[in-house]
């Protein structure tokens, strides 16, 4: 039996970064400009801001999947067994187990946050160039 194909991770966050893109483009007003340089700085503006967005939760995703942050749910896990009544020592789990445990578990996350907000910030780049040559 064939499973549905899912849309393509990758493809839902180049919509959303798109559509940040077209709001902060239209605030600054890129459309209805006419001065190059007012042109080149809303654009150089709208590519940096989807690509700072996108290059923190990329880093994020990848620093969580490396374990960073499960002291932080051993901790909550561990206070929960705490303040519950008629709690077994001897079921609470030491976090180096633990730790073992959620490595065995833990899948690898694949880049596409921190790619598609590289590509950004180097069009971002690219709009500054050219709006430091128009005279910026």
């Amino acid at each position: 039996m064939k499973s549905k194909q899912r849309f393509p991770a990758w493809l839902i966050e180049l919509i959303i970064s798109a559509a940040v893109f077209f709001a902060v483009a239209a605030s600054r007003g890129v459309f209805t400009e006419t001065d190059p340089v007012a042109v080149y700085r809303g654009l150089c503006d709208a590519f940096f801001v989807p690509g700072i967005l996108l290059i923190c939760v990329g880093l994020l995703s990848i620093t969580a999947s490396q374990g960073v942050f499960d002291i932080f749910s051993y901790a909550f896990r561990f206070a929960k067994s705490l303040f519950i009544p008629f709690s077994k020592e001897e079921k609470h789990q030491r976090y180096y187990e633990y730790k073992l445990e959620k490595a065995l578990r833990q899948k690898k996350t694949k880049p596409h946050f921190f790619l598609i907000g590289l590509g950004f910030m180097a069009a971002s780049g690219l709009c500054l160039i050219f709006f430091n040559m128009a005279g910026g």
